[in-house]
């Protein structure tokens, strides 16, 4: 078969077939780092982005709970708010704390600070508070009637659950501010890190001689 019949088959052009590039994630993880150097600051906000995601998803089990209780607690309800609050705040002051091509803001990072602190403190009230009513619970359950018992039973499950949701949710702040106070150590590591495009020589990149046929 002639060199002809490999390109073109009863008159048809054959697709050729793509090449392997080796070289293709090695570029997009070369890129990838280059945008991480133009931006640090995006690693904290993901942590921060997973403390709000997380609360959002359990804030209807968490109203849940502190309805339960009803008026056993006092302070839930409104740190419940806060937070729910402060959540979404916290990503803004956030972002307005890194603006492109402008100094990091100071004001609005204290501001994340001072609000990962609130929420916090916000979280550990609701964990005491659910807790001693839970605690009581028991003490009920123990001599409690069989009618009653049921009640006590779907109080105790409904409640149960906000201890290991404000568990996670406070290592996940805490994760955030440590992530936060540390930017300026990673971003020293991460600039460390060789970006540069090395060029191939020509020889290199040649696949092949090149044909010079005479006419």
């Amino acid at each position: 078969m002639s060199e002809n019949e490999n390109v073109i088959r009863d008159g048809a052009p054959v697709a050729e077939k793509p090449k392997n590039n080796p070289r293709g994630f090695k570029e997009w993880l070369r890129k990838k780092v280059v945008a991480l150097k133009r931006a640090p600051h995006l690693i904290a906000l993901v942590v921060m982005l997973a403390a709000t995601v997380f609360f959002m998803f359990v804030l209807f089990p968490l109203s849940n709970a502190i309805n339960t209780c009803n008026k056993s607690v006092t302070a839930s309800g409104i740190c419940q708010f806060i937070v729910t609050l402060l959540s979404l705040l916290m990503l803004v002051s956030y972002l307005n704390a890194f603006p492109k091509r402008k100094k990091p803001n100071i004001f609005f990072i204290v501001l994340v600070f001072a609000m990962i602190g609130a929420m916090i403190a916000c979280d550990a009230v609701i964990m005491k508070e659910t807790s001693g009513y839970l605690a009581d619970q028991y003490a009920r359950l123990a001599e409690a009637s069989e009618e009653t018992k049921k009640n006590i039973m779907d109080s105790i499950m409904a409640i149960e659950p906000v201890r290991p949701f404000m568990i996670t949710h406070i290592s996940l702040l805490a994760a955030s501010a440590g992530v936060f106070a540390l930017l300026p150590v990673y971003k020293r590591l991460i600039n460390k890190i060789n970006t540069k495009v090395e060029l191939e020589t020509a020889t290199e990149n040649m696949q092949g001689g090149i044909d010079i046929q005479e006419d």
